[in-house]
């Protein structure tokens, strides 16, 4: 009897420590078929080439979570997340690299620290509800949300009073560039973001915006070397900062949503003398989404617009852009969906310019 007793009771250790930990994810790929149409001036005239049509099975961030909380008394909790990628293409690796954290949430609001979604990014939910894998750039509003990004840091979001919420939050100088963590030979490259938010009866407004006195990050995401070979010409990009503004309705079945992004910086050289040196970048974009929901079928569709910007100081035609999405979901139960949409994409203008367009057929899971 006694042997039992202690048999049910190692038993249900495990069980009681586990209580507070929710194992959740997604599961979604799909097969996806692209292609693209560039158009240039060639001895004088207008020369359009044409890719092959690619097909292939793609992953659509496809992800597995350990969450979980413990209340500390007087209305504190601690905190906790471990999430990760889980791509069924293969390929994904590491832990936690996904939106990972520990902190403590009360009556203040919340504190974490981690590998953490920015402002920029949280605030892509409410225009951006599509899902690709390898065409995310023309199958989602890949270019507009190019400056979303999870960041090593420390946020801090305030609890809702009468509807408002706001958010802060700094990644340091040595977890943006680690590599320099000890010699200081770089720039500083620690950046700020806020947010501010506001929702009542289904309407909602979001406000978004970063700041980084030397943004190092190249345009793969990587930070720039000691070298100084990587980057914007050879150097980081000086007072970046990104606003970006998103108001809609989201209830009764109806989404509507819009959004303009201003992105604006400066050149920044270890030689100073270089002629670019200085040189202001800047664009203005804005988005927009609508999505009603007939019984269990969801059919939506998006747009996108990237006004011609300026690099080093001089408007380039090339680099602006007009991107459509359309598509549906159906819902086989809450849990599992069917996704279908296709997507076009046109960058630059006249005789200097690249069209590609997808399409994906796809399912999706949550647990």
């Amino acid at each position: 009897m006694k042997k039992s007793l202690i048999a049910l009771t190692l038993a249900a250790l495990p069980v009681a420590a586990m209580a507070d930990v929710t194992l959740y994810g997604q599961i979604k790929a799909g097969v996806e078929v692209s292609q693209t149409k560039t158009k240039s001036a060639q001895a004088g005239k207008s020369e359009t080439t044409k890719s092959k049509t690619a097909t292939e099975i793609a992953d659509f961030g496809s992800r597995i979570g350990f969450k979980g909380h413990e209340h500390l008394g007087s209305n504190l909790n601690a905190i906790w997340q471990v999430e990760q990628n889980t791509s069924i293409a293969g390929g994904d690796s590491g832990f936690a690299n996904r939106e990972s954290f520990i902190g403590l949430e009360g009556g203040f609001g919340k504190v974490r620290a981690g590998n953490l979604n920015t402002t920029l990014k949280d605030s892509s939910d409410s225009i951006d509800p599509w899902e690709a894998g390898a065409n995310s750039d023309v199958l989602t509003l890949g270019k507009f949300e190019r400056v979303d990004s999870r960041e090593v840091s420390v946020r801090y979001d305030s609890p809702v009073f009468a509807g408002f919420s706001a958010s802060v939050q700094y990644q340091p100088r040595d977890n943006a560039n680690p590599s320099d963590k000890y010699e200081h030979k770089r720039a500083p490259g620690d950046a700020y973001y806020a947010g501010l938010n506001y929702e009542n009866s289904g309407f909602f407004a979001r406000y978004a915006g970063s700041f980084a006195k030397h943004d190092l990050k190249t345009d793969d995401g990587e930070v720039v070397n000691d070298a100084l070979t990587k980057g914007t010409a050879n150097g980081d990009l000086k007072d970046r900062q990104v606003h970006r503004v998103v108001a809609g309705y989201d209830a009764n079945n109806l989404l509507v949503a819009v959004a303009a992004q201003y992105d604006a910086s400066k050149n920044g050289y270890a030689d100073t003398s270089n002629d670019k040196y200085g040189k202001k970048n800047k664009q203005t974009e804005v988005a927009a989404t609508a999505a009603y929901r007939f019984g269990n079928v969801t059919p939506r569709v998006s747009y996108a617009h990237g006004f011609k910007p300026t690099v080093n100081g001089v408007k380039v035609a090339g680099g602006q852009y007009n991107q459509v999405i359309v598509g549906a979901d159906y819902d086989f139960s809450k849990r599992t969906s069917a996704l279908v949409s296709a997507g076009w994409l046109k960058e630059g203008k006249g005789d200097n310019t690249k069209e590609k367009t997808a399409g994906t057929v796809g399912l999706r899971h949550k647990f």
